[in-house]
C-alpha cells in the first residue's frame, strides 16, 4: 500500500455530506482547484513542471460534456471512503503487506470542512503508517523522508527499489 486513502476515519472529525452536496464541489472543480488541492495534499507546497501532467486528466473530465456523469462518480466514492472506513479491518489482513509512507503526506477528505486544529491533526500519514503497521501483524513498514503523497511520482527510485525487493520476498 501506497499512502493510501483509509488509514483513518473521517467520519468521526469531518460533518457528513450527501452525495448531492458532494457532487456540487465536484462540479466546480478545475485546473485551479485541482492544482491547489494536489500542492498542499501530495505535494507539501512544493510544485515542479514535471507534476503538470498529472493535472491533465482530471482538468480535462472538467472539459468533457460527459463530466456530470464522471462528477457523480467522483461524488459516490466520496460517499463511499466517507461511509466506509477501512481502518477498523486492518488486523484482519493475513496477506504480506508493505506500506510505503511519505512522511509529507497530510492528505484527508473532508479537511478544508473542518476547524484549522483538526485539520492540522488529521491526514498525519507518519503516525498512520506506524499505526496501520501495528495491525497489520507481519506487514513491512517503509518510511520516506521528504516526500508526500504520491511516492511514485515524487521519488520513483526510491519508491521502486523497496517495492522490489518485497516482491522478491
Amino acid at each position: 500500500m501506497e499512502n493510501p486513502i483509509g488509514l483513518e476515519d473521517w467520519k468521526v472529525k469531518v460533518p457528513y455530506l450527501s452525495v448531492d452536496k458532494w457532487y456540487q464541489i465536484e462540479l466546480k472543480e478545475d485546473y485551479n482547484s485541482f492544482k491547489k488541492y494536489e500542492l498542499e495534499s501530495y505535494f507539501h507546497g512544493t510544485w515542479r513542471a514535471d507534476y503538470d501532467k498529472l493535472l491533465e486528466i482530471p482538468v480535462g473530465w472538467t472539459l468533457s460534456k460527459d463530466y456530470p456523469r464522471i462528477a457523480w462518480n467522483s461524488a459516490l466514492t466520496y460517499e463511499m471512503i466517507f461511509t466506509q472506513p477501512v481502518c477498523y479491518e486492518f488486523e484482519n489482513i493475513k496477506a504480506p503487506t508493505l506500506l510505503i509512507i511519505g512522511q509529507l503526506d497530510r492528505t484527508a477528505m473532508g479537511k478544508n470542512l473542518v476547524s484549522e486544529e483538526v485539520a492540522k491533526k488529521s491526514g498525519n500519514y507518519p503516525a498512520l503508517g506506524k499505526l496501520t503497521h501495528e495491525k497489520i501483524k507481519g506487514s513491512k513498514l517503509v518510511e520516506l523522508d521528504g516526500i508526500g503523497h504520491v511516492p511514485h511520482i515524487e521519488a520513483f527510485d526510491r519508491f521502486i527499489q523497496p517495492l522490489l525487493e518485497f516482491l522478491k520476498s
